[in-house]
């Protein structure tokens, strides 16, 4: 979840940046992200090195379906943000405007982190019989 901040800290802080801005809020956005990530694995740590096996899953047809609807989900997500975006740059009094550059960029770059989840999700869905084989054999 942290990098879901921490990806959009970063537009926001070049664009502080490049805008002759001070870039604290985009590195305080990106230090809360990262820190929230690692606190975020730290607490995964135990489920992630278990040697327990894992339970199989329960709803075939749901995942099933989330891999059929993930890509354009995603894809859609992003478009539609862009587009609001470029409408509230371009539509707006001080849309363009230095100070509202770096809004924008954390609002065009926010769906990105969580389209790329989505899509590693449907990844491992798709492949969790062969992933499961090889974590088998590692055990």
């Amino acid at each position: 979840m942290g990098i879901i901040f921490a990806v959009p800290g970063v537009a926001q802080t070049a664009a502080l940046a490049a805008t002759g801005q001070d870039p604290e809020n985009g590195l305080i956005l990106v230090a809360f992200g990262l820190a929230t990530s690692g606190i975020g694995w730290l607490l995964a740590v135990g489920p992630r090195f278990t040697r327990k096996p894992p339970r199989p899953a329960d709803d075939v047809a749901r995942t099933e379906q989330y891999i059929r609807v993930v890509p354009s989900s995603a894809v859609t997500m992003v478009v539609i943000m862009l587009v609001v975006v470029a409408a509230l740059s371009f539509l707006t009094p001080k849309g363009t405007s230095p100070e509202a550059l770096p809004i924008s960029a954390v609002l065009a770059v926010f769906p990105l982190p969580i389209a790329a989840g989505m899509l590693y999700s449907r990844h491992l869905h798709r492949n969790r019989d062969r992933l499961y084989t090889a974590w088998l054999r590692l055990r």
